[in-house]
C-alpha cells in the first residue's frame, strides 16, 4: 500500500490567541493557552497519524473559513516525537517536539484578519501538511531470528521497503541480503536502522552488508583490518593515500530526512568532507583478496557453479556481482 504523502490537523480557535511570534507557529491539544503563547494559532487540535509518515521538504496550509488560505514551506524534522503539540521553526532547531524547521510561515506572517479570526473560540482551523517534491525511498531495518527481504520491483515509486536481517542466517541468505543492499544502494536508497545506530545505517546504506565490519575512532589505523569493511566520521587533514585501493562513500548531508544515505566517491572528494561519516570497503589491493579471488578460480575450475560461490564466500564480503567481476577479469588475463 502506497504511503500517504499529506496529513491534515484540525483545531480551534480561542480568545487569547495573539499570533505575533516571529520565529515560529504552534497547534496545540491543550484545550486552552494564555496570552503569553504568541506563537499558538490553535487549541483543541486533533492530530493526524500520517504525521508520522511524511518526510522530507511540506507545504504548510493554514485555513479557515471564509478567509483565503495561508501556505508556506518547510523541512521536516526527522528526529521529531509526536505529542500533543506541534511546532513549526523558522530556524533549523531540532528538538523533539518540533515538527518542522527552516519554514518560511511563522505566526507572525498571518494576514492581520486571519490572525484576528484565530481568536473566536467556535472557529476552525486546519493545518495541512503536503510533501513536494521528490524523496529517495527509504529502506527500513531490523533485526530478528529470520531473514525478511524486501521485494525491491518499484521500490523508488513505493518509497518505502522493510528489510529484517538475520545474525545467523545461511550463506545462501547473506548472498541475497548483499544482493538487495546493493539494489538499494543503486537506487539512491536512505537506510534507517531501528535504534537509529549511525555507523550502521552508514554500511547499510553503502550497500555493505552489516557484519563483519569495524568502527573506527582513528581512521589512521585503516592498514590494519584491511580485509574489512571500515567506517568512521572524516578528520581533518587525512591524506587521501590512506585510501588507496579501497572503494569509498561518504555521507551525502544534502537533505535533511530520516536515515542514513551514502554516495560514491573518490579519495580526494572523501577527505574533503570533514566531519561526515565515511564508508571504505575492504583493500581489493591486499594479498587476502588475490587469495580469495584464486580460491574461487580453483573452486569454479573443479567445477563448482560460480552461483553456489556467490553463496559460500558472500560472507566474507565477496558478493556475487563482485565474484563475476573478479572472476571474468581473471580469466581474460590468462594467456
Amino acid at each position: 500500500m502506497p504511503r500517504p504523502h499529506q496529513a491534515v490537523l484540525v483545531g480551534r480557535g480561542h480568545p487569547a490567541i495573539r499570533a505575533t511570534h516571529a520565529k515560529t507557529f504552534e497547534l496545540t491539544a491543550e484545550p486552552a493557552v494564555t496570552a503569553r503563547a504568541t506563537c499558538v494559532l490553535a487549541v483543541g487540535t486533533v492530530l493526524d497519524p500520517n504525521l508520522a509518515l511524511l518526510r522530507g521538504r511540506v507545504r504548510l496550509t493554514l485555513d479557515t473559513a471564509g478567509l483565503p488560505a495561508v501556505s508556506g514551506e518547510a523541512t521536516l524534522n526527522p528526529r521529531r516525537v509526536i505529542s500533543d503539540r506541534v511546532v513549526i521553526r523558522r530556524s533549523r532547531s531540532l528538538d523533539a517536539d518540533t515538527l518542522a524547521v527552516e519554514s518560511t510561515l511563522t505566526a507572525d506572517d498571518l494576514p492581520a484578519d486571519f490572525a484576528s479570526a484565530l481568536a473566536d473560540p467556535e472557529r476552525e482551523v486546519r493545518l495541512t501538511v503536503e510533501e513536494i517534491g521528490a524523496t529517495r525511498p527509504l529502506l527500513r531495518v531490523s533485526f530478528g531470528e529470520r531473514m525478511h527481504l524486501p521485494a525491491m520491483k518499484d521500490f523508488a515509486a513505493r518509497g518505502t521497503a522493510d528489510l529484517t536481517i538475520a545474525q545467523d542466517a545461511p550463506p545462501k541468505e547473506v548472498a541475497a541480503l548483499s544482493a538487495t543492499l546493493e539494489r538499494a544502494t543503486a537506487q539512491g536508497a536512505r537506510v534507517s536502522v531501528a535504534g537509529s545506530y549511525k555507523p550502521l545505517e552508514a554500511l547499510l546504506g553503502a550497500g555493505l552488508p552489516p557484519h563483519p565490519f569495524v568502527y573506527l575512532g582513528a581512521p589512521q589505523r585503516l592498514s590494519a583490518v584491511p580485509e574489512m569493511p571500515t567506517v568512521f566520521r572524516m578528520p581533518e587533514a587525512m591524506p587521501p593515500e590512506i585510501l588507496a585501493g579501497r572503494e569509498v562513500w561518504i555521507e551525502d548531508t544534502a537533505e535533511l530526512d530520516l536515515g542514513t544515505a551514502m554516495r560514491r566517491s573518490t579519495p580526494e572528494g572523501a577527505v574533503a568532507a570533514v566531519g561526515t561519516l565515511a564508508v571504505v570497503g575492504p583493500d581489493v589491493s591486499r594479498e587476502t583478496s588475490i587469495g580469495l579471488t584464486t580460491v574461487a578460480r580453483a573452486l569454479a575450475d573443479a567445477g563448482i557453479a560460480p552461483r553456489t560461490l556467490a553463496d559460500a564466500l558472500a560472507p566474507l564480503g565477496l558478493t556475487r556481482k563482485k565474484l563475476y567481476a573478479l572472476l571474468s577479469e581473471q580469466d581474460r588475463n590468462q594467456p
